[in-house]
């Protein structure tokens, strides 16, 4: 089984460097981030399923910087021996995004243009958030909206409000070609002086409608604690993105989602459906 020295002494044979482990970052949920000598970044996971995500996502990203989407250059990404995929990539400078409340009317308005760069980079097919979220909320893809409904409480009150929003739009075509994050929330941001220097925790990227991110920064504003009416800034934006219908589906997968992700998690579930219910309030309004 990998760990994060046995990748680097395997990368460092690959690519005839001399890489060394600095330290461990904050935040990258998707797969573990370090700090390497030589001013990189090693983001790696032990699933090996996660292996031909991370290679297209490499050629997104490199579309999405060619627009000025401020996400961090990859150098090369790669597969261990033992199956572990892996990707180096440029340190930006900047801090994780902690405190919420930093994230004011400019900074979302910033965020807001940086999602507008999103629009029409995957043309072709491939891995949709899209067709994902229909799928989920309309079509019982993966059961993962059955096991969350079995949670009770709050949880399957927010996911009936969900599937009353989300019903009459079961035969709208919801858009495919924008480029889409996949996990665009708040805690993924670096920024400095003010200003968005880095979008990261990209490896989830695929094809979609860019209002699948604008939606979960709109739940993270809300959950996280932005300044006031950021949250309705994004989803706003969502709207005039793609409209009512993919805003809706496209919101209500993202609470499926990240609600079974945090079940376990004591105290996270409480903040999910806060920002849940504040969405489907906005949107309901």
């Amino acid at each position: 089984m990998d760990t994060t020295e046995s990748v680097v002494a395997e990368l460092n044979v690959a690519l005839g460097a001399d890489y060394r482990l600095v330290r461990q970052l904050t935040g990258g949920f998707q797969s573990g981030a370090f700090e390497l000598t030589d001013g990189v970044v090693l983001k790696w996971t032990d699933d090996p399923g996660w292996a031909a995500r991370v290679r297209r996502a490499a050629e997104l990203v490199r579309r999405a910087r060619a627009v000025g989407y401020p996400t961090p250059a990859w150098l090369t990404v790669g597969t261990t021996a033992a199956g572990s995929p892996y990707q180096l990539q440029e340190f930006v400078s900047g801090t994780p995004v902690r405190d919420y409340s930093v994230v004011d009317e400019a900074l979302a308005r910033e965020l807001i243009a940086v999602c507008e760069l999103q629009r029409d980079l995957v043309p072709e097919s491939g891995i949709s958030w899209s067709a994902w979220s229909r799928g989920v909320v309309l079509e019982g893809w993966d059961g993962v909206w059955e096991r969350v409904s079995k949670y009770g409480g709050e949880t399957d009150e927010l996911l009936r409000r969900y599937e009353l929003l989300c019903r009459p739009y079961r035969d709208e075509v919801l858009p495919d070609d924008d480029f889409v994050h996949g996990d665009l929330n708040l805690g993924n941001l670096i920024v400095e002086d003010g200003r968005i220097t880095g979008i990261i925790d990209i490896e989830a990227a695929g094809a979609g409608s860019r209002a699948y991110d604008l939606v979960s920064l709109a739940t993270s504003a809300a959950r996280d604690g932005a300044a006031h009416g950021v949250d309705e800034l994004f989803v706003e934006a969502a709207l005039k993105a793609a409209g009512r219908a993919t805003v809706a589906l496209c919101a209500g997968a993202a609470y499926v989602s990240i609600a079974e992700f945090v079940h376990d998690r004591v105290g996270s579930a409480e903040l999910i459906e806060y920002g849940a219910r504040r969405v489907l309030d906005l949107l309901s309004a």
